[in-house]
């Protein structure tokens, strides 16, 4: 929940801020399609890891929150989902920003959409919580599988990035 509640307000703070911001409308409209194309080659290239962002460790201040926070109960589990929404990774940041957020402002949709992505970026912790609960033995088999798997969605989502990308540089610039 924190983590749903903090993507709805990120997305919902730029996309009405956005479609209420005149200059930022217009821009879109006029510039969108042009600037799709590279930004998702960009965004391939960055999941392929062919081009590499800078990662930001936490600090150790932060860790002592985490672990306050852990033992808190419910409202410390929401603030816990609410910090864990704020430290985007690399891929993450790509798909909020780079993809849901211009999804967002072209439906006009700050709430659904973001909830969507909130619940399916949680269900892999819901899901590990699960299995840890239940079959603590098997979990570095299951753990495997499941980095294989999204190693291999990657690429492939990677890749047609760059294929979508390069269709709407070709159809614009070109």
């Amino acid at each position: 929940l924190g983590r749903m509640f903090t993507y709805v307000l990120l997305a919902s703070l730029i996309v009405y801020v956005g479609i209420n911001v005149q200059a930022v409308s217009l821009f879109l409209q006029k510039y969108g399609e042009r600037i799709l194309g590279p930004l998702l080659i960009l965004f391939g290239l960055i999941m392929l890891n062919i081009i590499k962002l800078p990662s930001f460790k936490s600090g150790e201040k932060i860790n002592k929150i985490k672990e306050k926070l852990s033992e808190k109960g419910y409202l410390g589990s929401f603030l816990l989902g609410v910090l864990f929404a704020l430290a985007f990774c690399p891929f993450s940041a790509v798909l909020f920003f780079g993809m849901l957020i211009p999804l967002a402002l072209k439906f006009s949709d700050g709430i659904l959409i973001p909830s969507i992505f909130a619940l399916a970026t949680g269900l892999p912790v819901i899901i590990f919580a699960f299995i840890l609960t239940f079959s603590v033995s098997k979990l570095g088999k299951v753990i495997g599988k499941v980095q294989t798997f999204e190693k291999y969605m990657r690429y492939a989502i990677a890749i047609i990035f760059l294929l979508v990308g390069i269709y709407y540089t070709w159809r614009i610039w070109l």
